[in-house]
């Protein structure tokens, strides 16, 4: 009797540390996620603020250039008497 006693002591014993290892496992497991999703988190953000920096550059060169392109046409000669363009600006 006392043999069944002591096995039956042993075991608990047994199912108590794999149930704190597997919580310590757990708990690790946890915050390794936690971790992972706060990097990959802030790296979202990051790579979102680089393509709208980028968007926003290429979005200000093509104002310039536009700019540039009505700059030029208004600076170009109109040749009068042609028949070929009408000054509206006159």
């Amino acid at each position: 009797m006392r043999n069944i006693q002591r096995c039956s002591f042993i075991s608990t014993q047994v199912r108590k540390k794999k149930t704190d290892t597997d919580n310590m496992i757990n708990s690790v497991s946890l915050e390794s996620s936690l971790a992972s999703f706060a990097t990959e988190s802030k790296n979202r953000a990051v790579m979102s603020e680089i393509s709208m920096a980028i968007m926003k550059q290429n979005l200000d060169q093509q104002e310039a250039m536009g700019q540039a392109l009505v700059e030029m046409i208004r600076q170009t000669p109109m040749p009068d008497g042609t028949g070929k363009i009408l000054n509206i600006g006159a």
